[in-house]
């Protein structure tokens, strides 16, 4: 079995958006990201995978005029299985399901009913190995969000998210 950490920087398209009365977005700010990982050998070129993935952001309003109003902090926990296979001896690449769960500063504005559910995710991710134990990682993930404040107001559709990490990770090897 093997471990890695990783600490990187992460990327999110807007979780809420209109234009029907006054256009706006509602955008997380760039995000440092911290996962941890364990690797099981399967059948080589395979490696099972869990992740545990965290991030705080800062949120705020986007409005058409150009002004922006800071909505607050807000954090993501996520947890997820997948299967990686190594493509060459430096790369490698996988997928990954889970769930994802927003954890807000405040129960405010779109938070306002609490956050909602656990929202389902799935991503890729590819790792290139620069030396033994040291990697960059790059992950997509993409789910679905929506608030109980949200649904209220008339939000009927969740917005899709989608998100991009690009991390330096380090840990141990299952190699002998």
């Amino acid at each position: 079995m093997a471990y890695h950490i990783a600490v990187g920087a992460r990327y999110g398209t807007a979780l809420v958006h209109d234009s029907i009365v006054t256009p706006f977005a509602v955008r997380p700010a760039v995000a440092p990201a911290l996962s941890a990982a364990a690797y099981l050998p399967l059948k080589p070129p395979w490696q099972g995978v869990a992740t545990l993935d965290a991030s705080i952001t800062r949120i705020s309003r986007h409005d058409s005029d150009g002004t922006t109003t800071n909505l607050g902090r807000l954090s993501t926990i996520m947890f997820c299985v997948g299967l990686r296979r190594d493509i060459s001896k430096k790369l490698s690449a996988g997928l990954d399901i889970g769930g994802l769960k927003y954890l807000p500063a405040d129960e405010t504005g779109i938070f306002n009913l609490g956050a909602g559910p656990l929202a389902g995710v799935g991503g890729l991710v590819m790792e290139w190995q620069l030396s033994p134990g040291l990697a960059i990682e790059a992950r997509y993930d993409i789910h679905q969000f929506t608030t109980p404040a949200l649904d209220a107001e008339g939000f009927t559709s969740a917005t899709l998210v989608q998100r991009v990490t690009l991390s330096l990770a380090g840990g141990t090897s299952s190699e002998p």
